[in-house]
């Protein structure tokens, strides 16, 4: 083999390794047996859809001799970033923002907290009242909210939730 075909090979494994690595830390939830989850405690799922995501594009741009390299690439980029972004909020504070998410369904009314980060800085966190979900049904609530560290302030994916037989809300 020559030089740029075991480059390119290191590269591919790589990227690959980074996926299973990301794939092995998801945990639980509603594909574990567990309850189900909202879609901010699904990290690593977002994080493999985003390598995924990036690999497509990757694949699809630059030469056509080099399609598993920037495939590669992209996987790693795209699965980095998104995980990135959502590990943000360390696991104690994501569960912060979905008591937070509950107790604006069962008031409808708006959330607004403010607490010490585990680093020490600032955080803040705003739910929005629910809003009604048509096209899910009559039971059915979207929620959105934001997180902010004193400095930035990150919009959080909107969530919908409906009221199951037993009248408690669960993540649609």
């Amino acid at each position: 083999m020559d030089g740029v075909k075991i480059m390119r090979m290191k590269i591919v494994t790589a990227a690959l390794a980074s996926v299973v690595l990301l794939a092995g830390c998801e945990t639980g939830g509603a594909y574990g047996g567990g309850p189900p989850r909202t879609q901010l405690s699904q990290c690593m799922r977002n994080a493999l859809i985003g390598a995924g995501v990036g690999a497509v594009i990757g694949a699809t741009q630059g030469p056509g001799e080099n399609r598993a390299e920037n495939a590669a690439i992209g996987a790693a980029v795209g699965g980095l970033s998104t995980y990135g972004v959502c590990r943000w909020l360390s696991a104690r504070e994501q569960q912060r923002v979905e008591n937070a998410y509950y107790e604006s369904l069962n008031t409808g009314r708006p959330v607004n907290q403010s607490w010490q980060g585990e680093q020490g800085g600032p955080r803040s966190l705003t739910v929005n009242a629910p809003a009604p979900a048509p096209d899910r049904g009559p039971e059915c609530r979207r929620i959105n909210a934001t997180v902010g560290d004193g400095q930035t302030t990150q919009s959080l994916p909107q969530e919908t939730f409906c009221r199951n037989a037993a009248g408690q809300w669960v993540p649609a």
